[in-house]
């Protein structure tokens, strides 16, 4: 199995899943939730809508990778892209801080992934 098509998926997976739910986080700003009725209006915005079916194709990406190669490869590699476009994304999009911890932590994850990278193709 070529490593290539996991992190390709993988990068699509997470693109789409962090634009999602940023969609659906923008939706949110000045808003409280407290009863149901709340909730069922959130759920109709059409921005909140989107976000859903683009977080739903972020899913079936994903299934595409896991039908190509084992779960003990995709998902370290999916969640690790994830977490890295998540910091990203809340840095540029939401004005988010990023602590050392934060970037401590993006290291470690992606030399998981380079380690995992190397034991698929030894």
């Amino acid at each position: 199995m070529s490593f290539l098509p996991v992190i390709m998926y993988s990068l699509l997976y997470a693109a789409l899943n962090v634009s999602g739910a940023a969609l659906v986080k923008s939706e949110l700003a000045n808003l409280k939730l407290v009863a149901a009725k709340d909730y069922v209006f959130f759920l109709l915005r059409w921005k909140v809508m989107l976000g859903f079916v683009i977080i739903l194709l972020s899913a079936l990406i994903l299934f595409k990778a896991l039908s190509i190669a084992r779960f003990s490869v995709v998902n370290p590699v999916a969640t690790g892209i994830n977490f890295a476009f998540t910091l990203a994304m809340g840095y540029f999009a939401f004005n988010d801080r990023i602590t050392l911890t934060h970037i401590f932590g993006l290291a470690l994850i992606l030399s998981g992934i380079i380690i995992v990278s190397m034991a698929e193709r030894g």
